[in-house]
């Protein structure tokens, strides 16, 4: 007869590095003589109950609540029933479970550096080995993207830097990248197609001399006459249209972007909502978009240019983009604490385990960052104090591309993002925004759709504030060309930023929850 149960294994991995589909609660039964009753002589009604404060667990000892599981070092009660009618066994016991480190997912840092302009504007070599070193610090075995801009690759001046890029790409497996900030304000398709063309040849011209031929702009001489490590792997901007992508993806082979800010919305005339945080294969019509399949796909994958406090980005004007970078959002202080709680959020992120890809991202302007006093200490101090346990590998946008490409396979339908964050408690110096420390959101997508739970400390329930459904077609084709008007928000239901309160059809809801069981999410939700 059972005289009593233990836990067959008094560890649990943390939530970052435990998947829950492979873990269960598994016991062992004793008799009263201390001896282990083997499975197949248990009897056949036996039932075990199970409970935690926490409400980690379900009855039957399933993890129903991934994030609920507390920080390593810490102990999980238990309460244990166990009742068996056939055999008169009825009683209740107590253990307790560890939380341990684990084995978690690679965590990446895509990091591109934008080299912009001629002369004085332009970043020396000083400031390129300065803002390689510093990043070091961060992982010694980096490897980054440097973004060039047209006026950079145009300027002789600038040969000295070039020829050191080019030397990075030898020594440490650096890329080369395109830089263009908003080209979807600035260029038409055939004036796009001109100034691509442009940046090669002078890229050429002044970084591989050598290989420089008169009058070939535009020609597919220029492309096939240089090494592949050498050519441009990648766009970094802010926000570019498809046509823009599909040329480059065309004529270049490029087919990685940090090309578009999630939750951007009216920041530097620029209109638009609805991104994911995943990277994703892009919409051949819209780069908000996640392709569903093989004939809607761009062939390119979409990064975030930066990573961002969705809570503070959740305002549709003023300063309605709050990010890693150190001037975004624009506080007070002048160290980075609002940019190191958004890293820690996503370093800490409970869902890591489920995610397909796990990253931080950010462009940097060198003139910017790295010579403006307040930009350049609070970066100095994002870098520094950049938590040191957290092991992550810097990498370029086209090698973070690549990597989702290797875990996603040629489409998104496997792919998953989910994360749980909370405000920074930081209000900006212009327009008073704030991202309340009261506040969480539970943001969970995947390429079907974006689902985001909000909940201020001390309500009974969480409720949607957003449901963006991918799937809906057709999805517009929206060139945005020289218009820094056009609202190009993709918008199908609920949306956290622009209707937070639009109401939910039977078929969402069903959506949400179906989606939140797939995530190990089991707490209180209002529907209405």
């Amino acid at each position: 007869m059972i005289h009593s149960v233990y836990l067959a294994t008094y560890t649990i991995d943390q939530a970052a590095a435990l998947d829950p589909s492979s873990w269960s609660m598994q016991f062992t039964f004793k008799d009263a003589g201390g001896e282990v009753i083997l499975p197949d002589e248990l009897p056949g009604d036996l039932q075990i109950r199970c409970q935690d404060s926490y409400g980690i667990f379900d009855g039957d000892g399933r993890i129903v609540n991934l994030h609920m599981i507390p920080v390593v070092g810490s102990e999980i009660p238990l309460k244990l029933s166990v009742n068996s009618p056939s055999t008169g066994v009825n009683f209740r016991s107590e253990a307790r479970l560890t939380v341990v480190a684990g084995q978690r997912k690679e965590q990446y840092f895509a990091v591109s550096i934008m080299l912009q302009g001629s002369g004085t504007v332009a970043p020396t070599l000083d400031d390129i080995r300065q803002a390689r070193s510093m990043l070091s610090k961060i992982d010694p075995n980096l490897n980054i993207t440097w973004a060039m801009d047209t006026n950079f690759v145009f300027a002789e001046s600038n040969r000295p830097v070039l020829q050191e890029i080019v030397e990075n790409v030898d020594r440490y497996g650096d890329e080369i990248g395109i830089a263009s900030g908003y080209p979807n304000n600035i260029y038409s398709l055939s004036e796009w197609a001109d100034n691509m063309n442009d940046w090669l040849y002078m890229y050429r011209y002044n970084a591989l001399n050598p290989l420089h031929e008169g009058g070939t702009s535009g020609q597919a001489s220029v492309l096939n006459s240089i090494p592949p490590k050498y050519l441009p792997k990648s766009l970094s901007s802010q926000a570019v249209n498809p046509e823009q992508v599909e040329w480059l993806h065309t004529h270049f082979g490029i087919t990685s972007y940090m090309g578009w800010a999630a939750t951007q919305y009216n920041v530097n005339h620029m209109y638009g909502e609805g991104s994911p945080l995943m990277p994703y294969w892009s919409n051949r019509n819209s780069p908000l978009v996640p392709a569903q399949g093989m004939a809607d796909n761009s062939g390119s994958v979409f990064m975030n240019s930066v990573t961002v406090d969705p809570i503070g980005s959740r305002y549709i004007d003023k300063s309605s983009r709050w990010t890693i970078h150190p001037g975004d959002p624009y506080v007070t202080e002048s160290d980075a604490v609002p940019q190191l709680h958004t890293a820690l959020q996503y370093l800490n992120n409970p869902y890591q385990k489920l995610n397909t890809v796990n990253y931080l991202s950010i462009t940097l302007n060198m003139d910017w960052t790295i010579r403006d006093p307040k930009m350049s200490k609070s970066w100095a101090d994002f870098v520094d104090r950049f938590p040191a346990d957290n092991e992550v590998h810097i990498v370029g946008a086209d090698e973070l591309g690549k990597i989702y490409q290797a875990a996603a396979g040629s489409s998104n339908q496997h792919s998953e993002f989910s994360l749980m964050f909370r405000g920074s408690g930081y209000t900006t110096v212009l327009d008073n925004n704030n991202s309340p420390a009261n506040l969480r959101y539970l943001w969970t997508e995947n390429a079907s759709q974006r689902i985001i739970l909000a909940k201020e400390d001390g309500d009974s329930a969480w409720s949607i504030i957003d449901f963006t459904d991918y799937t809906v077609t057709p999805v517009p084709k929206t060139p945005y060309n020289l218009d820094l008007l056009t609202d190009v928000s993709y918008v199908t239901g609920r949306n956290f930023k622009i209707a937070p309160a639009a109401p939910l059809t039977a078929d969402e809801i069903r959506r949400v929850k179906e989606r939140l069981q797939e995530i190990y999410f089991a707490e209180a939700v209002k529907y209405e």
